[in-house]
């Protein structure tokens, strides 16, 4: 762990266990008393192992580049997830993203660096995938925020929330196909020069589907200088 997480990432996960004393939680996948994110939840968890496309990550018989990355690389150099959409996962997003379970995003972040310790990658700074000014206002948190920056206290790395903004409120991508998912968040996202120019950036999100939400995302970091941009999220769907 480097120097600079050693004091302040241990700090910040006594701050949450401090809190469960004073409001003893429930798990997000089960709703069991005593613990936010139970063993048993976790256990339960789909996790993503090779092999994998070396790009997007999806899982596949070899490790070879899947059709897809092939026909249309992606603008991110890799993209990687911890485990399935489904089941206690899904459970425990659906609570940190619509009921207000704040106190989950730590307790799941801890997966996240668990897969970015096995990866390898060079990475100079985190940013979360942001939410448009509306959809922000209406929940008042952005729950892809509420991983990462776990994430980069954990890591010793700077956390930039303000490195990338979305320009314009998108629909749900719920619904849509590949195509329309593609087509609705293309040229959404800005990246701010001073921030990425010439780093590698991590971009960090809850759920990946289809990659397009990433895609968009990398496609403005590299536009504003980023040399390169991975991509982590905490499940991804089947």
């Amino acid at each position: 762990m480097p120097a600079r997480a050693s004091l302040v990432y241990p700090a910040y996960r006594w701050l949450w266990s401090s809190l469960d004393w004073l409001f003893p939680p429930q798990c997000g996948g089960c709703g069991q008393n005593g613990s936010r994110w139970c063993q048993v939840c976790q256990s339960a968890a789909r996790r993503i192992m090779p092999p994998v496309c070396p790009i997007c990550g999806q899982h596949q018989n070899s490790q070879r580049l899947c059709q897809r990355c092939r026909q249309a690389p992606p603008h991110y150099t890799a993209l990687r997830s911890w485990a399935v959409f489904d089941g206690s996962v899904r459970n425990a997003l659906h609570r940190l993203k619509y009921k207000r379970d704040i106190a989950l995003g730590e307790a799941l972040s801890r997966h996240l660096l668990d897969v970015y310790n096995h990866l390898g990658w060079q990475v100079d700074l985190v940013v979360p995938v942001p939410l448009g000014v509306a959809r922000q206002a209406e929940r008042g948190y952005n729950q892809s925020a509420l991983l990462a920056k776990p994430l980069a206290l954990a890591c010793g790395l700077p956390y930039y929330p303000r490195a990338l903004r979305k320009t314009r409120d998108t629909p749900s991508q719920v619904g849509l196909n590949l195509e329309q998912r593609w087509s609705n968040v293309a040229g959404s996202f800005e990246a701010l020069p001073g921030e990425v120019q010439g780093r590698s950036v991590l971009v960090v999100d809850d759920v990946s589907t289809s990659g397009a939400t990433l895609n968009a995302c990398a496609q403005a970091l590299a536009a504003a200088g980023a040399v390169r941009v991975y991509g982590l999220t905490l499940a991804r769907a089947e």
